[in-house]
């Protein structure tokens, strides 16, 4: 199914918006969405969650031959898989084309290439056997930054990962044991390699604006991008500049500065996250892996919404939006209040069970509100009109008095 392409309404209102110095989820331009890293029952099974963008990655490991030109080191693989289940245009069949090459791409450089990970530790038999590992990265939902989410959600189950200890013969025979008859061997890393994105919206010739983890209708409408990869070292691993964007020393470096504050904080969150994991583990028989962590979108709205009105970032109308009207202000006496407006503006972000209303709930009630003050405002304005209008109409009656007694003066 090929995608919808945006209209030009669409397209020039989300860029002047962003000319404005505003983002459609409210976000700052170096803001990035909510981060959720959770791990399924299975060692090596971690799945990552980036504003409504989900991913899926799997660690699995085999014995197999090593390569003739490195005969002491293991293997490393890495799959991306997309489906229309993540977005409805892409290809079935688990391709998504030019846009899963260009992910694998950016993977492989970040992680692979990058020497992340101690091949070396993988070795069993130097020249007859070493361990392989295979990252499969499956898109659950599409909603931008995939290059973020799938390196996060990689980096985290190799780290998250251990492999089944093995017992050599004297003849070169290897025997995979289970976990329960050893304890099985966590993956050694050297190094946390972090991916960092900005779209590059340029709403003039002359202009270029940056933003961090965009979304998918940011992509769409962004003229070039930057992905970063490095790790909080200080070392850089990757650099894709596509688009038709050229950007000055300055910008570039501006932003790999910030990238490196925020790959400190990205390294952090999954060395936590693992630690957290692995004692609870210790503690619990069987894991709960994913029942107890995955939410569902309207869940998610429901839990950001509730974050900003906590945080006073989002407001509901009031009384206030009366003041977008421009208005003459003429003294006159202090007027009654409607109750029913009252009632109408005075919204609230919760019901009268205690909960926190859903967002179309509060959608509807913000646009109630709106139409409210703004009939209200509409009566006032009328009501003041009146007002001038009898005002005008006694001074004219007392000029046609002024007038009369004059004629009169002059007949007498």
């Amino acid at each position: 199914m090929k995608e919808t392409p945006l209209s030009t309404c669409e397209r020039t209102a989300l860029t002047d918006m962003v000319e404005c110095g505003l983002r459609h989820d409210r976000r700052g331009f170096l803001e990035a969405r909510d981060t959720t890293i959770s791990f399924g029952r299975e060692y090596g099974s971690c799945s990552v969650i980036l504003g409504e963008t989900r991913v899926l990655a799997q660690v699995t490991c085999e014995v197999v031959e090593p390569r003739a030109s490195r005969p002491s080191e293991g293997k490393l693989s890495i799959a991306v898989h997309l489906s229309p289940m993540a977005a409805p245009h892409l290809e079935p069949g688990g391709g998504g084309g030019s846009e899963v090459d260009a992910l694998q791409q950016v993977l492989e450089r970040n992680i692979k290439e990058s020497r992340c990970l101690d091949l070396e530790s993988l070795c069993i038999r130097a020249e007859e056997s070493v361990w392989q590992l295979r990252v499969d990265i499956t898109v659950l939902n599409h909603d931008g930054n995939l290059c973020d989410a799938s390196n996060m959600a990689a980096v985290a189950a190799l780290r998250h990962f251990h492999r089944p200890d093995v017992l050599v013969e004297e003849d070169g025979r290897v025997t995979v044991l289970s976990h329960a008859t050893s304890p099985p061997v966590p993956t050694f890393m050297r190094k946390v390699p972090v991916c960092v994105s900005y779209a590059l919206v340029c709403p003039q010739e002359d202009k270029c604006l940056v933003l961090m983890d965009p979304t998918h209708v940011e992509e769409r409408v962004m003229t070039g991008k930057l992905v970063a990869g490095l790790n909080p070292h200080g070392d850089i691993t990757s650099l894709v500049f596509p688009g038709r964007v050229a950007l000055k020393k300055e910008q570039i470096m501006k932003c790999l500065e910030h990238a490196f504050r925020r790959a400190k904080i990205i390294a952090e969150m999954v060395q936590q996250a693992v630690e957290d994991d692995l004692q609870t583990r210790a503690t619990e028989d069987r894991p709960s892996g994913f029942r107890d962590k995955l939410v569902s979108d309207e869940e998610y709205k429901r839990q950001r919404f509730t974050h900003l009105m906590a945080t006073k970032v989002l407001t509901l109308p009031t009384e206030s939006t009366e003041a977008a009207v421009p208005m003459e202000e003429e003294p006159s006496a202090p007027e009654e209040q409607d109750p029913a407006n009252e009632t109408t503006t005075n919204v609230t972000a919760t019901s009268t069970n205690g909960l926190v209303d859903t967002p179309d709930d509060l959608e509807e009630s913000r646009t109630t509100a709106v139409i409210a003050s703004v009939t209200k405002t509409c009566k006032n304005k009328k009501k003041k009109v009146k007002k001038t209008k009898d005002v005008k109409m006694e001074s004219d009656s007392e000029e046609e008095q002024q007038q009369t007694l004059l004629t009169s003066q002059d007949l007498q």
